[in-house]
């Protein structure tokens, strides 16, 4: 997790006016949108992909002090997703981290043929709730919403909400409930009410998300579905006296539908 300035706000976007014969008001557009993630949600635990992941610090005068690559392909192993690391650094994997890798995914294999499935359910499920990700159930059941106006992304007509936490939500205790400690911008498709932009602000340090910490998400319509493109999150922060700019980028690739010989374990969590 990378972190933006303090002072950092969501980046302002020309919006056209809200037609009022057909946009709905912000809070049903949001409940509607929670609802076309989990439908949509269903769809994409179906396919594998490729994830390239760039971690960066610079400093001011744009020397660049750390850069970590790595790319994953992520593949279902017994039923549940797996991430195989296949390069670090741009380079290919070393004969020695080919075998690393090539025996933690034996010991996988292993575990997850050998456990009981309902320890493996509660292991999936946990380490889910460990996970940084913005819930829309929470940000209907927590925030206030205001509708801005409209915009078209890639030829698609969307409706721009922001919401932010009302006053007396509760700070969050987990990093799946993320959500709670974000102000968020949402570019809801007005087809299909599936968010194909967010852009969420850190508005207080929750864990290693530091306050001001801007991360954008752009989604992409493939097979069907809405499929996750980009993830890009990035801000500063002062360490030993000098403003250090994070950035992390990740960005998704060559989906498709896992194999009909494989199984899906788990059905993502409602």
């Amino acid at each position: 997790m990378s972190g933006v300035s303090a002072d950092a706000h969501p980046s302002p976007v020309r919006t056209e006016p809200v037609a009022e014969r057909t946009a709905p008001d912000a809070r049903t557009l949001i409940s509607r949108m929670a609802a076309a993630e989990k439908e949509n949600r269903k769809k994409a635990a179906f396919f594998v992909y490729r994830e390239d992941i760039r971690s960066t610090e610079t400093l001011p005068d744009g020397h660049m002090v750390r850069e970590i690559k790595a790319t994953y392909e992520v593949s279902i192993l017994e039923g549940e997703p797996y991430h195989r690391r296949i390069s670090f650094s741009g380079r290919p994997l070393s004969p020695e981290d080919e075998a690393a890798e090539e025996k933690n995914y034996r010991e996988v294999e292993n575990y997850r043929r050998n456990t009981p499935i309902e320890e493996r359910r509660k292991r999936f499920f946990a380490a889910e709730e460990s996970r940084f990700k913005i819930d829309s159930a929470l940000v209907v059941e927590h925030h206030d919403a205001t509708l801005l106006g409209e915009e078209t992304i890639g030829g698609r007509r969307c409706w721009i909400v922001e919401t932010k936490p009302r006053k007396g939500t509760p700070k969050p205790k987990r990093r799946s409930q993320w959500s709670l400690s974000q102000r968020i911008r949402f570019w809801i498709d007005q087809e299909s009410y599936f968010p194909i932009r967010v852009v969420a602000e850190q508005l207080y340090d929750f864990d290693n998300a530091r306050k001001g910490t801007l991360t954008e998400y752009t989604q992409r319509y493939e097979d069907g579905v809405w499929l996750l493109h980009r993830i890009d999150s990035q801000g500063k922060v002062k360490e030993n006296g000098q403003t250090i700019a994070y950035r992390t980028e990740q960005d998704y690739s060559d989906y498709r539908r896992f194999s009909a010989s494989s199984t899906l374990m788990f059905a993502p969590k409602e």
